[in-house]
Order: structure tokens, then sequence, then C-alpha cells
């Protein structure tokens, strides 16, 4: 019986010594098994070429060459990720072979997805290296960089590269685009026009030009050259088209171009702007601001919209109001509709049209005014907007509602980008109060961009008014000097870091009234103003607005100096898309 048992493991033993010897003569040897595996990479026949590479590995995994080769076809296969950890290996059983393993690491681990890793890579090969092949190293840097998010870092190694190899057809357009992406529109398409006068029948490179233009403001030329290069329109393109179309006020035909899209860039450009622009809205808000004149004014806003036809939109709005100061604390329900629609295209003559009517009833004890508005918007070409306005307000203030004070005004202003880096813009328009005074106003604006991305903007604006007829011989509640006007220099930055979106403005300013007895006085309107947006998801955003104007930028009323006028605001709101 012990002898049985004994026997029992030994024979186990042997068998298993058989399996593992057939299984090694029905292995082919190595050399034949590596002739196998080039072979098929010869054939271009990549999982049975790994597959090989794999067993060779198996076998002699400390062999570098090994490493080296088999590294080389998981590239070929588009395996980055896993030709970059071979090479490691490789690296690390030869460190003196650096020189010859670093080249091809950095490259597979930028396309791997491992771009902090490639930068360090290529910085190390960008050192030492000849002028030919210092270019590629840069070139590398510069696309590691932008995968990190860096455009600033990534433009000055593709301009090293470019300037070591001019006549590199591919460093020259890696340098304008980055030129783009840097938000230098004007310097890319410059680059990019030399490049297309050399090959004038290169569709990438015209292609490329229609979007340096829509980036640059100039929306009706790119579509132009858009549809110039597009027959068809290829996967990865769609969304530089849609954007040209959403940009130039046209989101419905941006729509079908997004409807497989092709990265996670072009999938949320459809859901989170374009389907938003798309469909019916609903909107809250909550608001309160208060001034220096012990004015508080609390209301809260609902609303919800559709869009009937492209183009189109119709807006229905409840707003209840409440005023508090020592003269009164009126209430009111104000019901708005307003109905906005698209004229034109923006290849025709005179571009496009945004008219829109609106109505609004205020509901006041006592009075209910109807207050009627209409405005058009106007895009006559590129790098142009002209905004025209006639509408009757009211001025919310307990006592001018009290004596019923309502003012019509006439506007009209407009926009003009000389290039993408400035804005210039002015406004007129005539103010008549009820009661027969009138005044004239005019403004005007001028702002510079001094950093793309955050977007920083520097800028200085101002704005003057003067009682040209009749009024001031009697108070009724609202605010009514001789001549006014304020100048303010600004900076402010937008900065959009998904899903947040930032807005922040601060200006300093100088103001001087009379009235209407001549007498004079100074202010200081300085300003600050906060806007923050949060996107939980594609059907729904938060909002906080809040700022502060005058004396002490609003945030108190002790502030001295000037007529110490102040006023500060706050708004929450949130916005949902069905």
């Amino acid at each position: 019986m012990i002898a049985r048992r004994l026997r029992a493991p030994a024979l186990v033993l042997a068998l298993a010594g058989l399996a593992a010897a057939a299984a090694a003569q029905a292995q082919p040897p190595t050399a034949e098994l590596r002739a196998q595996a080039r072979a098929a990479t010869d054939r271009r026949d990549w999982p049975a070429a790994l597959q090989r590479y794999e067993q060779l590995l198996q076998r002699h995994g400390d062999d570098v060459d090994l490493l080296i080769e088999a590294a080389r076809v998981q590239g070929f296969a588009d395996r980055n990720a896993q030709a970059a950890a071979l090479y490691r290996r490789a690296l690390a059983l030869a460190p003196a072979r650096r020189g010859d393993i670093v080249p091809s690491l950095a490259w597979q681990s930028l396309w791997g997805g491992a771009p902090a890793e490639a930068a360090t890579l290529f910085e190390e090969l960008a050192r030492p290296a000849p002028a030919a092949g210092r270019a590629d190293a840069l070139d590398g840097l510069g696309q590691a960089r932008q995968a990190l998010g860096d455009q600033a870092g990534a433009l000055a190694a593709f301009r090293q590269a470019h300037a070591l190899a001019p006549g590199a057809t591919r460093l020259h357009r890696r340098l304008a685009m980055s030129l783009l992406w840097n938000g230098q529109e004007a310097a890319a398409i410059r680059e990019l026009q030399a490049l297309a006068a050399a090959a004038p029948a290169d569709r990438d490179l015209g292609w490329a030009l229609a979007n340096a233009r829509n980036f640059d403001g100039r929306h009706r030329e790119a579509l132009r050259d858009f549809a110039r290069w597009s027959a068809p329109v290829q996967a990865g393109e769609r969304a530089d088209l849609a954007r040209a179309w959403r940009w130039a006020g046209y989101p419905d035909r941006a729509w079908p171009l997004l409807a497989d899209p092709t990265d996670a860039e072009s999938a949320w450009l459809r859901d989170w702007r374009v389907q938003r622009e798309r469909a019916p809205y609903g909107y809250a808000t909550i608001e309160r601001s208060e001034d220096r004149d012990a004015l508080q004014a609390d209301a809260q806003v609902v609303g919800a919209g559709w869009h009937p036809a492209p183009g189109a939109t119709v807006d229905l709005q409840l707003r209840r109001l409440r005023l508090d100061d020592p003269a009164g604390q009126p209430r009111a329900t104000q019901w708005q509709g307003s109905l906005g629609w698209r004229i034109g295209e923006p290849d025709s003559l005179w571009g496009s049209f945004w008219p829109t009517l609106a109505l609004r009833v205020s509901d006041f004890p006592g009075w209910r005014p109807v207050t009627p508005l209409a405005r058009l918007r106007w895009l006559p070409a590129d790098r142009w907007r002209v905004d025209a306005e006639a509408a009757r307000e009211l001025v919310e203030a307990p006592r001018a509602v009290a004596q019923r004070v309502s003012v019509d005004v006439v506007s009209a202003g407009a926009e003009h980008r000389p290039d993408s880096a400035w804005l210039l813009a002015g406004a007129a328009a005539v103010l008549r109060f009820d009661d027969g005074s009138t005044r004239a106003r005019a403004s005007g604006r001028i702002e510079r961009r001094v950093l793309a991305r955050p977007r920083v903007v520097v800028g200085a604006e101002g704005s003057a008014f003067e009682r040209i007829d009749g009024g001031g011989a009697i108070d009724r509640g609202y605010w009514n000097p001789q001549r006014y006007g304020e100048a303010r220099a600004y900076v402010a930055l937008t900065h959009e870091w998904r899903p947040f979106d930032l807005q922040l403005r601060l200006g300093a300013g100088r103001s001087l009234e009379v009235d209407a007895a001549g007498n004079r006085s100074h202010g200081s309107p300085h300003l600050w103003e906060l806007g923050l947006g949060w996107d939980l998801t594609p059907g729904l955003r938060l909002r906080l607005a809040a700022g502060g104007s005058g004396q002490g930028l609003g945030l108190n009323a002790g502030a001295g100096g000037g007529a110490g006028y102040w006023r500060r605001y706050l708004s929450l709101g949130a916005d949902v898309w069905f």
C-alpha cells in the first residue's frame, strides 16, 4: 500500500515531464519562430507577428535587440503604449544604448498617451543633436507640449524647429497651426498663405487656411473657402465647418455636421453648445441690487422658450419685482413675450439680420404700463456688427413708479474688429422721458487683446449725455443732471476650464456731473464684475453674476470723494435645455 502511494506522485511528475517535452518539441526553434514573426511583419499581418514576438519574449525577455524589434512592430501596429513599454525594458537592460532607444521611446510615449514623459525625452534629445535631428526633437517637443495644454511652450518649440529646417513643409504647417491655437490668427494666416502659394492645389492647406480665417473672425470668408474644399467634407473636418456655421449665427446648420463626432472636442461642441442653441429651454434667476440712495431691488425671473423654425426664437418670461427705499415699497408682476428670427445668408450682399420684437406688461398697484421693444442685430460683413433698438422703459425706483415715469429710447451702435486682437465700438442714443425731458447720449470703447489663453484684454471706454430739452425743474424720482460724463480704463479676463467658465472685469474711472444750476461734482465710477458658469450636464447650467461700481467699487458706502455714489448687485440663476 505504501509503495503504491509513493509511486503515484512519481508517475504524475513523469507524465508532466513528458507533456512539457512534447510541448517543447511542438514549438518551433527560436530562429524559425523569429523568421515567422518577420515574415508576418513583412505581410503587415500584425496579429500573427505580435503573437510570435510575444512567444519569443517569453523565451528571451532579456534580449535587448529582440525587445527593440518587437517594440518597433508594436508601433507599426499602432500599439504605441505597448511599444513604449518594451522600449523602457530595453533601456533598463542596456542604459549604454540610450542614444539608440530614446528617440523611438519619445515618439511612442507621445503617441501612446504619455506626453509628460515624451516632453522630458524630447528636451533631452533637442540639446546635443545636430540641426536635422534637433528639428525633429523640437517638433516632438512641440506636439508633447500641445498635448499637455502648454500652447505657448509648443509655439516656442515649433518656432525653433522651423528656424532649423525652414524648407520642411511639415514643420512650417505645425508652426502656422500653433500660431492659430495661441490666438495669433493674423500670423497663422500669413504662414498658411505662404504655404498655399507654393501648393495651391493642396486641399489640406486650403482647409487649414479657411479654419484660420474662421478663428480670425472672418466667418463669411471662411464659409466660402470651406465650400471650395468641401467635396466631400471628411469626418475629421466636420467640426471645423460646424464651428464656422455656429459662429456665423447658424447653429441649425452646424448640427447635422456633428451627428457622428470623431473626437471628444466635436462631441463637446455638439452636446454642450450647438444642441443647447437648438433645443427648447427654461431658466430661473434670483437678483438683488442696492445702492447709496438706500434703494434695494429684488427680482425673481422664470422663463422658457423654443425655436419654431431655424433661426427663430419665442421667449416667454415672468418677473416678480420688489423695490424698497425711504420713498416706498412698490411691488410688480411683469409678463414679457418676445419673438426673434433670422433673415439673410452669410454670403448675401447685405449679410444677415436678427430682428426681435418684445412686449412687456408691468402690473404695479394702480398702474399697468405696456412697454414695447424692437431690436435689430445686423452682421453686414466679417468683423462688423450693427445694433439698433427702439423701446419704452420704466424707471424702477419707488418715487418714479409713483410718478409713473417712463422713457422712450432710440439707439444705434456698431462694433468693428480690424483684426482678432482689436475691438472698436461706438453708440448713440436719444432718451425722451414722459415729462418731455430729453437726453442725447454717446458712448465709445476701444479694446486690445493681450493674451489669448486665458483671454485677457485691456481697454478704455467712455460715455456722456446731456439734457437737451425740458425737465429738471421738478424732481420726479429719477436722476436728471444737466450733463454727465465718465471715462474708465479696464482689464478683463475670460477663461474656460470645463465644466466651469469665468469672466472677470476690473475698471478705474473718473466722472464729471453738472446739475441744472451749473454745480460741478466729480466721482470715481470704478467697477468690478464677476461671472461664473458651471455646466453640470448638457441640459443644466448654473450661473452667478456679481459686481459693484462707484466709490469703493461698490463694496461699501463709506468711500469718499466725488459724488460718492455706489451700487452693487448679485444674481444667481439656472438654465435647462430639454
